[in-house]
């Protein structure tokens, strides 16, 4: 077998071959290096956090914004599942989402519309927007997830529809005020609206309460619907439990859970916070609002801000609903007083026509008595004539006492004195229909009255209480140092145990000559004199029913007493 031989000008030649080779091998990987670099710089100059996955949900590699997003090191990250980077509460879901994005492989950009959250290395939640691309490389299917941070974005849009919500709600607010409905109803329907604000963490409960006559007291004027079993408190006095506290020091008590602070507990209470919000106006506490929250509920400046709103426009609501109703109070005060001028004024034109030939007739009847037998028939005709005089001699003094003008002659005079002398004329009456007297007697002030008028307002209400037990009972007379909205007041308080008022009168009792009373014997002016009265003085009379009986209070206020 001959043998070849390879020439030299061929080796050079294949020589030549192979160092263009190497050069070309050599160019290659740089212009391979160039691109890694590239490539990295591209990577690390992102700017959002990026992430490499495989098919099996393990992380492959991460850029720069990656470690300074999420607190990670490269080398911290790589072969690991990206449930790591997930809360928990969302890994199932999560592992769906992946196995039907690779086998629906396609780019999904920002602005999808999903609601994601990332965790963070020291365990921080954080919202995010995420874009996917699937990639292939060296065979394999990754995908290429962008991630940016947008809590700030999130927090933008919370405020936007926060305040969205706030405008509308206080915009409905003042709607429902307008209606001409009690405030109690239109209380209810703000905490509906309240209690069903969206994006606010409350439950469908809650309650509104407001101060009323009685000081330091809360009153339950709009529970929600949602209570099982026992309802809330009806009243609840400042400093008490949570609301108590709230509506005292002016400000928002919050708890997350029903502990040692919530003094009030029922049988049946589930698991819940509170927000008590007080109603506030000038610095002084109108009402306050009651929300129920979920157990464990984060505390949350956004609705607190959202229902501070809703109580400073409630607190413009209840003060102008409360200047209507003085308005009107002030405008029948102003309709009675030029009723009761009218009547002064015939009044003052026709008494003596009145009572000049009136003492005629009685003096000629009494004469006519002395004069006749005592067996005369004519005796009872003389008594009946002198009954009729005296009853309208009555009627006389209570219509001059009640339409006459002028202020009341005021004189340094003790209180329990006048109640003493106004009960003496009665105490036979009172024996006599088998009725108790029981005296309460507080530490009063002196106060500086019209003596007079005051003991005719006392004995008109002692009268009064007398003639509703014809079969019995007890007269209660009190007399204490009270405080009304705020205001210390000299209150004496008249009781029976009679029948009571009904509710159908009770708006009529104070009305000029209007009487229940049977007997020929009322003019129906005793109560209006007494409120006159009263009225005269910057005070008021306020009547109860209640079972059995009424009490009728007068209160002095405090610029009329004697310190």
């Amino acid at each position: 077998m001959k043998k070849t031989y390879t020439t030299r000008a061929e080796l050079r030649r294949e020589l030549e071959e192979m160092r263009q080779k190497f050069h070309e091998m050599e160019q290659c990987r740089r212009d391979f290096r160039d691109v890694l670099e590239r490539y990295d710089r591209l990577l690390e100059s992102a700017p959002d956090a990026l992430i490499f996955v495989n098919r099996k949900g393990n992380i492959v590699l991460v850029n720069a914004q990656f470690e300074r997003l999420f607190g990670y090191g490269a080398d911290e990250v790589a072969g690991r599942p990206l449930t790591m980077l997930i809360p928990g509460r969302f890994h199932e879901a999560h592992r769906d989402h992946v196995a039907e994005f690779f086998a629906k492989p396609r780019v999904r950009p920002m602005g999808s519309g999903l609601t994601i959250y990332a965790l963070k290395k020291d365990g921080t939640e954080f919202p995010a927007d995420i874009s996917l691309s699937p990639l292939e490389a060296e065979g394999e299917l990754l995908v290429t997830a962008a991630i940016r941070d947008i809590t700030e974005r999130k927090r933008a849009e919370e405020l936007i529809e926060r305040n969205y919500h706030i405008q509308r709600a206080i915009t409905a607010v003042l709607k429902i005020s307008l209606e001409a409905i009690p405030l109690e109803e239109q209380m209810e329907q703000v905490l509906d609206l309240i209690v069903t604000i969206p994006g606010l963490a409350l439950e469908s409960k809650g309650t509104i309460y407001l101060l009323e006559d009685e000081p330091d007291v809360l009153v339950l004027k709009a529970p929600r619907k949602g209570f099982d079993g026992e309802m809330p408190c009806e009243k609840i006095a400042f400093g008490r439990c949570l609301c108590g506290r709230a509506a005292e020091r002016c400000e928002i008590v919050f708890t997350d859970c029903v502990g040692d602070s919530h003094e009030v507990r029922f049988s049946d209470d589930s698991p819940h916070g509170h927000y008590c919000v007080p109603i506030v106006s000038g610095g002084k506490t109108l009402g306050l609002i009651n929300v129920f929250l979920r157990e464990g509920h984060k505390r949350s400046v956004g609705e607190e801000e959202f229902l501070t709103s809703i109580a400073h426009t409630l607190a413009g609501v209840i003060e102008r609903y409360r200047a209507d109703q003085e308005r009107e109070r002030l405008r029948e005060q102003l309709a009675q007083a030029e009723k009761l001028s009218a009547l002064g004024r015939v009044t003052a034109s026709v008494a003596d026509e009145i009572r000049n030939p009136l003492t005629s007739v009685g003096g000629f009847a009494r004469r006519l008595r002395k004069k006749l037998p005592q067996s005369a028939p004519e005796q009872e005709y003389t008594e009946f004539i002198i009954a009729e005089v005296n009853r309208l001699e009555g009627i006389l003094h209570d219509v001059l006492v009640f339409s006459r003008g002028g202020g009341p002659h005021r004189t340094e005079t003790d209180i329990e004195e006048i109640i003493g002398d106004a009960v003496r004329p009665f105490e036979d009456r009172c024996r006599a229909q088998s009725i108790g007297i029981r005296r309460s007697l507080g530490n009063a002030s002196r106060v500086r009255i019209d003596r007079e008028q005051v003991l005719e307002a006392v004995k008109n209400l002692i009268s009064n209480a007398i003639d509703s037990m014809p079969n019995g009972g007890t007269l209660s007379i009190s007399t204490a140092m009270e405080l009304r909205e705020g205001k210390p007041y000299v209150a004496v308080g008249i009781g029976d145990t009679g029948r009571g008022i009904p509710r159908e009168e009770m708006a009529l009792i104070f009305e000029p000559f209007y009487t229940t009373k049977i007997q020929p014997k009322g003019t129906g002016l005793g109560l209006p004199i007494a409120k006159k009265v009263m009225e005269d003085y910057g005070g008021f009379i306020q009547a109860e029913s209640k079972s059995p009986g009424s009490i009728f209070s007068l209160f002095f206020p405090q610029d009329t007493t004697v310190k």
